[in-house]
């Protein structure tokens, strides 16, 4: 493909201009697009309109842009995540049934260092939630992060924690030798627990999800107001949860930690108490 004066391939900038659009940005004008990404106005016009002739893009009638029919169906045809997203939903619909709080399905990239969301239910209750689907969040702020981080490969924990650790609220860790604490207590109980890290008033819990060779490949998670927190109902559910997904993308039978999560839990109840 050639480059432009940039440097940048073809391929490069049409993803630039997908890229620009989101969930809050589903509609950009031709200046809108210049602006999010660089081009020179002949260029993003250029590219847009062949997008629109190949149905990735569709023109308003004001002659702005949007994400194109072609899109999802190219995106839904044969894609792993799709398939993923399929499978867990029965599974995700059961914990939202019995829970009544927030529930979503995320996977990880490492190589970004974040998690990416492929489902949510919404919540019956009040808890504020920033994760979205086909969103975001650093791993080491997420319970589904630190859940799916705590199975994987000793040398990928590693080469994260040699990177950069963003302190996003007060209650953010981001001293390596704490993280390596929690992920060993992680795989010890079977589940991850945070409190107050991305919201001060929410609690949230995660299991991993397992495939082919027992590789962690995804995470259930449960985000809830704080005062709502109840680990009796949480952790049944969701770890049932967690094995059943697991075994449906082909998982052998493996243990959920190595300490009872019900004893755990209980635990957790009579520390915070006792701390009141």
């Amino acid at each position: 493909m050639a480059n432009s004066a940039s440097g940048e391939s073809v391929i490069q900038r049409v993803v630039k201009i997908l890229d620009a659009f989101s969930k809050g940005r589903p509609r950009l004008t031709l200046r809108e697009l210049v602006r999010l990404t660089g081009m020179s106005s002949s260029t993003a016009h250029r590219l847009a309109n062949d997008l629109v002739d190949s149905g990735l893009l569709n023109r308003g009638e004001a002659g702005d842009y949007g994400v194109g029919m072609k899109m999802w169906e190219l995106a839904s045809r044969s894609n792993p995540l799709e398939e993923f997203r399929r499978r867990g939903l029965p599974f995700l619909e059961g914990v939202h049934a019995a829970v009544r709080e927030q529930v979503s399905l995320s996977i990880p990239d490492v190589e970004s260092r974040s998690v990416l969301y492929l489902e949510q239910l919404d919540q019956h209750g009040t808890a504020t939630n920033l994760a979205a689907v086909a969103g975001r969040l650093d791993i080491h702020n997420t319970t589904s992060g630190m859940a799916m981080l705590a199975h994987m490969p000793r040398h990928v924990q590693e080469r994260f924690l040699a990177g950069p650790l963003e302190k996003t609220t007060p209650n953010t860790e981001t001293d390596p030798v704490k993280i390596r604490a929690h992920l060993a207590l992680i795989r010890e109980r079977g589940y991850a627990r945070m409190a107050g890290v991305l919201v001060a008033e929410n609690t949230a819990y995660a299991v991993p999800v397992f495939g082919e060779g027992n590789r962690v490949i995804g995470a259930i998670a449960v985000v809830l107001p704080t005062a709502h927190e109840n680990p009796h109902v949480i952790l049944p559910v969701l770890v049932a949860a967690g094995r059943g997904l697991s075994r449906t993308m082909g998982a052998e039978r493996r243990p959920y930690g190595t300490r009872p999560w019900l004893e755990s839990g209980r635990q957790e109840i009579k520390t915070r108490d006792a701390a009141n």
